[in-house]
């Protein structure tokens, strides 16, 4: 059965220019599919995307985030009751207000119907000073994360900060597998993983992972995870897609942006 009634896709389309960024190639656009035309916003080329497991560890801790009130976003389990995603995916656009903690289920291990666990928000932390209504601009996509505190305890092990520095995260991402998951429009009962895709730096004006993944409308707040073996860790959270002059980009918030907060969540009280 569903978590909650929500059954309608929250859509944030971001679209601008951003500065300059960390000297990284952009990838080449692979052709479509057997000359099938993809018309996915976020998906160029190829789409790269496969179901992942959301029974086995990490997935089990990625979780679709569910809105009574209308709508779904992606989430990240990253403490026994701690969960993380985009801030934009709290606010109410056609009412204009942030909702309400109880009409927020997060979902862990979505999968047509059926999950590992289902807890529902008891208060959120959202990034101090963010302005839903500028959320294009590129200050405010630089805060766009909130911490969601939950009523309950999940039992499902959550997953981990990176505590890499910036220039550690673009050599392991060189050198190891970077990965996201989510729950887009177009699959929104299957978490659906961009698997080896590419992180091409950070912008230079605002703290932002700039990345070339098959996201699209629903993957706001997935996790971009580096994975090495059995290990793996959260570098950021997604929260755009966009049109940049060098071709269309996505975009993180990374790790060294909400990792103070996050510490203060998990701390015991």
């Amino acid at each position: 059965m569903r978590s909650s009634p929500a059954s309608a896709t929250l859509l944030v389309a971001l679209v601008l220019t951003l500065p300059a960024y960390a000297e990284q190639p952009l990838p080449t656009v692979a052709p479509t599919v057997s000359g099938q035309s993809i018309a996915v916003p976020g998906v160029i080329g190829a789409d790269n995307r496969v179901p992942a497991d959301s029974s086995a560890w990490p997935w089990i801790a990625v979780g679709r985030l569910n809105r009574s009130v209308g709508g779904h976003c992606t989430a990240a389990l990253i403490g026994p009751r701690q969960v993380l995603t985009a801030a934009h995916c709290l606010y109410n656009l056609t009412t204009q207000r942030w909702v309400l903690p109880d009409e927020v289920h997060f979902v862990a291990g979505y999968d047509r119907g059926h999950y590992k666990a289902h807890g529902v928000a008891a208060r959120f932390t959202i990034a101090p000073g963010y302005n839903p209504k500028r959320g294009a601009e590129l200050s405010e996509m630089a805060r766009d994360w909130a911490i969601i505190q939950l009523a309950t305890a999940l039992d499902v092990k959550p997953l981990p900060l990176s505590t890499r520095s910036l220039a550690q995260v673009m050599e392991a991402a060189k050198s190891g597998e970077m990965s996201i998951a989510g729950y887009a429009a177009d699959y929104g009962e299957v978490l659906m993983r961009d698997k080896g895709c590419a992180l091409l730096g950070e912008a230079k004006e605002f703290q932002l992972l700039v990345h070339r993944c098959d996201v699209t409308f629903g993957v706001s707040g997935a996790p971009l995870l580096l994975i090495e073996g059995d290990k793996a860790e959260i570098i950021g959270i997604h929260n755009a897609i966009a049109d940049t002059k060098k071709g269309p980009i996505a975009t993180a918030v990374p790790v060294a942006t909400f990792a103070g907060a996050v510490s203060l969540a998990l701390a015991p009280r």
